[in-house]
């Protein structure tokens, strides 16, 4: 995204000529005036060095100042991954010479503006970059920028979830700091707790997907735990789901029983190493149990069982 210090207005060339056949039949001089003198308006882009002119309808321009940008250039992104070019990041850039896409082989004009990769030189004109964007470019309800999904596969904390994944990210493109794991990115509105977690947790409504938690809204609430695994909401911009009609809360991953170590592994029977329950300090031998890989957290099939009465 572009970067000014004083705040920008979008002018639509286009809108008085509308206007002016909607109302032909009125014989209004001052209007045809104004509507010839945005047809003959000419002035420079300062992102590209382009004419910016009627026939490219809308672009930014400062009332405090003499700049002006074509809107399309306002909403290139600052960076690029394409899938052509996937070793390296490419950067907007204009050249001192002609050139060439390495995309589409159209010849262009020097200054024309471009993404290249700084390492390799490799170059890809706008239009081709606008067609990569488009089909890539996701407008998700929770964030009010557009994302891009990133080409390479990387290691990132998740701030959906709040966890670290490998794999597909998106990228917001006014936010670079911001990054969503596909995973996420794809979850369904609402669910209902029992489909996702195989009955080993019941819900009677279905859950709804918050992208955050406020901590006023916890503190109206007492301070709720998730349902799944008690634990609290700690992060406050995290997603969980959450019922709309009474105080049922989870996080993302016990919801969805993505990595739940409540359903870690299944045991047939409990044996003496496993101790005692964690819910009802019951003892576990020879009784169906739940058996977490990662601690030493064992509970009995029939007190996970109960979590569907609360």
């Amino acid at each position: 995204m572009f970067e000014h210090q004083h705040p920008l207005s979008l002018v639509d060339l286009q809108l008085d000529d509308l206007n002016y056949e909607e109302e032909e039949e009125d014989d209004d001089d001052d209007k045809k005036h104004d509507l010839t003198i945005k047809q003959e308006l000419r002035c420079q882009c300062d992102k590209c060095d382009q004419e910016i002119n009627w026939l490219h309808r809308y672009y930014y321009k400062c009332d405090q100042c003499v700049y002006s940008i074509h809107k399309f250039c306002a909403q290139l992104p600052p960076t690029l991954e394409h899938a052509s070019h996937i070793a390296h990041t490419l950067f907007p850039f204009q050249l001192n010479f002609n050139w060439r896409c390495d995309i589409c082989q159209t010849r262009h004009d020097r200054k024309d503006l471009l993404y290249r990769c700084p390492q390799c030189y490799f170059y890809i004109d706008v239009s081709c970059a606008l067609k990569w964007l488009k089909s890539n470019i996701i407008h998700h309800p929770s964030h009010m920028h557009p994302l891009i999904c990133m080409t390479k596969r990387i290691m990132c904390e998740c701030d959906a979830c709040g966890k670290e994944h490998k794999g597909i990210f998106y990228q917001c493109t006014t936010c670079p700091s911001l990054f969503f794991h596909s995973d996420c990115v794809f979850l369904p509105k609402k669910l209902l707790i029992q489909d996702a977690t195989d009955d080993f947790f019941n819900h009677t409504h279905p859950l709804t997907l918050a992208y955050s938690y406020p901590k006023a809204d916890q503190k109206a609430k007492f301070y709720p735990r998730c349902r799944v695994c008690f634990n609290t909401f700690l992060n406050e911009n995290l997603w969980i789901y959450k019922c709309d009609k009474c105080r049922y809360y989870a996080h993302l991953d016990c919801a969805t029983a993505r990595e739940e170590p409540f359903m870690s592994i299944f045991s047939s029977a409990g044996i003496v190493n496993d101790g005692d329950c964690n819910r009802c300090l019951g003892s576990l031998w020879y009784k169906l149990i739940f058996k977490c890989l990662q601690c030493k957290y064992v509970i009995h099939f029939e007190c996970c069982k109960s979590f569907n009465n609360w």
